[in-house]
């Protein structure tokens, strides 16, 4: 899907620089070509600026791909200084941790899919991996403490296998092989029985919010949540910072205090309280 969406996105462009700009080959496209093309996705105005971000991301890959492939220098790069329009801020609202608890124990291991299901739910919330990367996963990605996750861009990375994964990974080997449009059912069902609030979608990517925002809860740095995530960009990663309250953030700035461990001795005043 993430294949077919980039090429959506490209075929868009090519149309563009024939019929609208006349130019043919990507070698003469520059950086006013590329100019052009965003201010008539915003003047047609029926897209956000961050649909726009995402089609100028493709670009960027397209024509990054063409100078390791030498088609054109890198210094003629037409997207060496595009960048992304602002996009408006918007706060992640997810699940908290009683509708998780609420979610997964719907599910009462009464048979054999029960306990499938509520791996791919554990699954889903303990890792943060994309829906399409939990159905790609293969027997042979899986090792003793982490799985292989096959991730967008065919770019590869590894996540943790916890205890309770452990646990229920023994009991039901085979936990994915089910398609996209099952698991959002599991998932939604299993909300609904949970009393899940409103205004959280029960979407497989709203699992991928609550791994993120909770791993930023118990003190994870940026760079290595995004890494989890298989972001490319800390500045992607950062988004799930604005669904945190300011009692999260001051929470996290107690626990990792630059003085927690270093040894200060006290004075004479040290007994006062």
């Amino acid at each position: 899907m993430y294949v077919d969406l980039c090429m959506f996105r490209l075929h868009r462009w090519e149309k563009f620089t024939v019929e609208v700009l006349g130019v043919t080959e990507t070698e003469e496209v520059t950086q006013l070509h590329i100019k052009k093309y965003i201010q008539e996705c915003q003047r047609i105005g029926r897209e956000a600026n961050r649909t726009i971000n995402n089609n100028i991301a493709t670009l960027k890959v397209f024509f990054l791909y063409l100078v390791s492939e030498e088609f054109i220098d890198e210094q003629d790069n037409p997207m060496r200084r595009i960048r992304n329009l602002k996009e408006e801020k918007t706060v992640i609202v997810t699940f908290n941790d009683d509708e998780v608890s609420r979610i997964i124990n719907d599910l009462k291991e009464e048979t054999y899919s029960n306990v499938r299901d509520k791996l791919i739910l554990i699954m889903l919330f303990d890792t943060g991996i994309r829906v399409s990367e939990l159905c790609n996963i293969k027997n042979n990605d899986i090792a003793r403490r982490h799985i292989l996750i096959h991730g967008k861009g065919s770019k590869q990375r590894l996540v943790y296998i916890s205890n309770i994964m452990r646990k229920y990974m023994r009991r039901y080997e085979a936990a994915v092989r089910l398609s996209r449009s099952r698991i959002n059912k599991i998932l939604k069902e299993h909300c609904s029985n949970a009393g899940v609030r409103k205004e959280v979608r029960c979407s497989p990517h709203d699992c991928r919010h609550y791994f993120a925002q909770k791993q930023l809860r118990n003190g994870i740095d940026i760079y290595s949540l995004s890494r989890l995530m298989g972001h490319f960009d800390t500045q992607i990663t950062s988004k799930y910072l604005r669904g945190l309250e300011q009692d999260d953030i001051l929470q996290i700035g107690r626990l990792h205090s630059p003085l927690n461990g270093v040894k200060i001795k006290q004075g004479l005043m040290g007994g006062l309280k």
